[in-house]
Formats: structure tokens, C-alpha cells, sequence
């Protein structure tokens, strides 16, 4: 009997340092940062923006330190980010109607004023030719930049008012684009400028993020049914995947093994799909943490942007190692620790 209260104890305390080990926070040294976006460098850097401090920020995480660098024009509220293949950071600046870079090597901003005024320029992504594509939220269009030539060019898009959000570019190079208002996804063909729009089947949907997977599958999230949602660029067909409880889909990643990975600032969740096996796994956090936006690092860590303490967060994926259906629980004790920002 005492060895098999042994062994229970050693399980528990086991399975207590996982979930413990499981998140982890930094805290943005300004204050109030607001936290918006982030991604990670082929070097395992991780960049954000500071949408309310009006800075791009650096996190090291072999050190742990972070350097914060202030953008060139003040109030741009800047709003999505990507890091391209040659370590070069790339966002939007929203209010600014910019779209800008940020040279590591030198320490050195460049702006470009996108050509159609007021367009709130809103999500980004580049492709293999390192061409900057960006949705205009307010104009009904998709922008380009070309920074070998530093021209850009726009498409009007054929719903009127669509709102387009999110944007993903294929392995083929085919860039996708969600329509928020319209509620479509479209795809946009880089040679000709054709675009071609698929209904979601899904009222109401209200996409916002929109990630490609190692087969070129677009996922996004349905925030009224909460849903995951896949779409087949090839059949354009949808699947659908209920989330468990009252999930809302914010940030969305897609890993190299395919699980889905998103966040959900409303219940203060980290979570993952197996679209093979039609399984969520979710860490449960105290509701008063709020995860954002979401990155994959070539580590293979999970990390998001915290808005409610105004953190950087980091998920260890190696504590959803076989688990199926289930959540990861914290004990009462971790839960305040992380409260605390530990």
C-alpha cells in the first residue's frame, strides 16, 4: 500500500511539474505594450508589436532579454507582422495607411506609404519571391509590394465592402484572402490578377485569421458557431471542427507535423487540433489571462502575445504529447503563479 501511494505520488508531482513547465511568461519591459502580433525568426528570435507603445519588439529567448526599437512615425498603430527569408522584419502600420520593414542587421526602419489613402492596411503575408502581400480592410482591395522594385499594386476585389482580414499565400504561390463582412474566401492569382470567391457555409462567420498547411489547406476560425474551419484550395470544399465548450478562435498556426494550434483570449486557452483525428487538447489558464496572437518558433514552442498583463507567453508543445481529448490542468497554485505573471 505505501508503495502504491509512493508510486501516486510520484505520478502527481510528475504531472504537476509538467503543467507547471507547460506555459511560461515575459513580461514587455513598457508598460501597457498592448501586444498585438508576433513571429519568429529563422534563429528562433521572437518579434512583436507594441500596437499602444507604438514600438517593434525583440525577445531572446536563450537570455531572456528583450530590446524594443520606437517606429519612425508616431500613432501608426501598427496591427500584423511577418519575418521574411532573409531575417527582415515586415508589418503594417494601420493609422499610418504604411506598410514597413525593419532591417535587424543595421537597426533601421523603412516606411512606405501605401498608394490608396485610408486603406487600413490590416493582416500580411510573403511569399516565396518575397513579394509583400496585405489585405486594405477599408477600401475593398488586396495590396502588393515588390521591395526589389519598391513598387506596389492593387487589386479591387469583386464584393463590394467585403472587408478582407486575414491572408495566407499558398505552396504554389496562389495568394487567399478572407472576407470578413462578405463572408467569403477568395483566391487571387498572382500572374493574371483574377480573383475568384467561395461562399462559406457557415452564416455570419466573421473570419479574421487565415493560415496554410504543408498540403496547402487554408484554415480559419468561425467565431459565431466556434469553429475551426478547413478549406481545400483544390476541391474547395469546407470541414468543419466543433470546439469544445464556448471556444472563440483568435490567433491560428498551422505546425510541420499539421496540428492546428490557436488561441482564445476569452476563456484564456491554448489549444490543438489533430484534424486526423478530429481531437482538441487545450491548457486551461485563469480566465484573466487573454492569449492573442500566436507563432510557431523552429524550436517547436508555441508562442503568443498576452494582453491583459501585457506579456509574451510560450507554450512547451511537449506537454500535449499524447494526450487526446483532454485538458491540460493546471493546479490552483500554478494558476495564481501565472496570474502573477511567473
Amino acid at each position: 500500500m505505501r508503495y502504491l501511494l509512493a508510486l501516486m505520488a510520484l505520478f502527481l508531482s510528475a504531472a504537476s511539474a509538467l503543467a507547471a513547465s507547460a506555459v511560461n511568461f515575459y513580461a514587455i519591459p513598457t508598460p501597457l505594450a498592448f501586444p498585438i502580433a508576433i513571429a519568429a525568426d529563422r534563429n528562433g528570435d521572437i518579434w512583436f508589436l507594441e500596437s499602444d507603445a507604438n514600438k517593434l519588439g525583440r525577445f531572446r529567448p536563450e537570455s531572456s532579454s528583450f530590446t524594443e526599437y520606437n517606429i519612425p512615425t508616431v500613432k501608426s498603430v501598427p496591427v500584423d507582422m511577418a519575418v521574411d527569408a532573409q531575417g527582415m522584419v515586415w508589418f503594417l502600420e494601420q493609422d499610418a495607411n504604411q506598410l514597413a520593414v525593419f532591417n535587424p542587421a543595421r537597426g533601421t526602419f523603412t516606411e512606405y506609404e501605401v498608394p490608396s489613402p485610408g486603406s487600413q492596411p490590416y493582416k500580411l503575408a510573403i511569399d516565396k519571391s518575397g513579394r509583400i502581400w496585405f489585405t486594405e480592410f477599408s477600401i475593398n482591395k488586396i495590396g502588393m509590394f515588390d521591395p526589389s522594385t519598391k513598387k506596389f499594386k492593387e487589386y479591387s476585389i469583386p464584393s463590394k465592402l467585403s472587408q478582407p482580414i486575414g491572408i495566407a499565400v499558398d505552396a504554389k504561390g496562389g495568394v487567399w484572402f478572407v472576407e470578413s463582412n462578405s463572408n467569403r474566401i477568395a483566391g487571387l492569382d498572382p500572374v493574371t490578377g483574377a480573383i475568384k470567391e467561395y461562399a462559406i457555409p457557415i452564416p455570419f462567420a466573421i473570419p479574421t485569421e487565415l493560415e496554410v498547411d504543408r498540403d496547402s489547406n487554408l484554415w480559419f476560425g468561425a467565431r459565431k458557431d466556434r469553429k475551426l474551419v478547413r478549406f481545400d484550395t483544390v476541391s474547395h470544399r469546407f470541414t468543419e471542427f466543433n470546439m469544445p465548450g464556448k471556444r472563440v478562435p483568435e490567433g491560428i498556426a498551422v505546425d510541420g507535423d499539421g496540428f492546428v494550434w490557436y488561441s482564445d483570449k476569452w476563456e484564456g486557452k491554448i489549444g490543438r487540433l489533430d484534424a486526423v483525428k478530429k481531437d482538441f487538447v487545450e491548457i486551461e489558464m485563469p480566465l484573466s489571462i487573454k492569449p492573442y496572437a500566436i507563432a510557431l518558433a523552429p524550436s517547436g514552442r508555441v508562442w503568443f502575445t498576452e494582453l491583459s498583463m501585457h506579456k509574451l507567453g510560450v507554450v512547451d508543445a511537449r506537454a500535449f504529447s499524447g494526450k487526446r481529448g483532454a485538458a491540460i490542468e493546471l493546479t490552483t497554485s500554478e494558476k495564481e503563479a501565472l496570474k502573477k505573471g511567473n
